[in-house]
């Protein structure tokens, strides 16, 4: 009996372990010791190219606590998650709704096109946004002029829209969301897209023969049964909102302007901006490791939502 029990123990943790094996090496090799590693290099001193680092404590914090540069980063980086965000997921919506009505002729073609641009890579969308936001031969200027309008310079990091907290929010950010929401809405247009399509249809003809509106119908069926979905979307979004590169590089480079650097552009710039000869690869570590605590502390208030009781059918 002994044995058998042992035999029991065996198979009720071994087995699992064995099928858990190859992804939990995959995550600490991959993911948990380059997180260990990257959290040392951000308390040290360190230019990247020489085996010694010198240990200095949070001093790389204290010091992008007091970077003017790197606050402007931030709020950019705020600025582009949240208008860029409401933006982002009204278009979704809507585009989402409008593929989701029965009447819908040719709901195949307009789906493909609007996800389209989510097969373009990163630099072929700016690429193209570039040549429409040009100050003279750019189809947006050549369009305003023809109106009898002034060109607007796009791409402009002086001339600016809005002002938050005493900063001047540049026009190219806003250039910027309106190429993030082009490229990327096609993505979660499908997401909340397949949320739609999952509500029972027997709830929105209830709710029809009850006399219930298009507006209440969607904000008192649809969006509490897509609450799962929506959270899921939102947590993507806050993700690649705090992550955003390609983008802006791409758009803007070669030079940045420091009115336009997002975290991670500033954090390229300080790691490997070899004009400058900066190589403060300590500094942009930390820099990254404040991106991770903002990300998981943003998501980790999506997921109190998540746990609040929701809706099934």
């Amino acid at each position: 009996m002994i044995v058998t029990g042992k035999r029991r123990w065996v198979h009720r943790w071994l087995t699992p372990a064995l099928f858990l094996a190859p992804a939990l090496i995959l995550f600490v090799t991959l993911f948990a010791w380059p997180a260990v590693q990257a959290m040392h290099v951000s308390l040290c001193q360190w230019s990247g190219f020489t085996p010694r680092m010198n240990y200095t404590g949070w001093t790389n914090f204290v010091k992008l606590w007091e970077d003017k540069r790197f606050e402007h980063a931030l709020i950019n980086n705020f600025w582009i998650m949240i208008v860029g965000g409401v933006v982002f997921f009204v278009f979704a919506t809507l585009f989402a709704l409008a593929l989701n009505h029965p009447r819908l002729r040719g709901r195949k073609f307009f789906q493909t096109m609007i996800f389209f641009p989510a097969f373009i890579s990163v630099v072929g969308v700016a690429t193209f946004w570039k040549l429409l936001y040009a100050p003279t031969s750019g189809l947006l200027n050549l369009g305003a002029r023809s109106a009898g309008l002034e060109g607007v310079p796009w791409l402009s990091a002086e001339s600016s829209f809005h002002s938050l907290g005493g900063l001047q929010i540049p026009v190219a950010m806003n250039s910027i969301i309106a190429m993030i929401v082009w490229s990327g809405v096609g993505g979660t247009m499908i997401l909340l897209l397949a949320g739609m399509r999952r509500i029972p249809q027997d709830y929105i003809d209830a709710a029809r023969i009850d006399g219930a509106y298009t507006r209440q119908q969607f904000f008192h069926i649809t969006v509490p049964m897509m609450r799962e979905v929506i959270l899921i979307a939102l947590s993507l979004w806050l993700i690649g909102s705090m992550g955003f590169f390609g983008h802006v590089q791409a758009l803007l480079a070669p030079e940045i302007n420091e009115k336009c650097q997002v975290v991670s552009t500033l954090q390229y710039e300080y790691a490997f901006n070899n004009r400058t000869c900066i190589f403060l690869m300590g500094r942009a570590t930390a820099m990254a490791v404040v991106q991770v605590v903002i990300v998981l502390a943003l998501v980790g208030l999506v997921r109190l939502l998540r746990e609040k009781e929701s809706v099934e059918y």
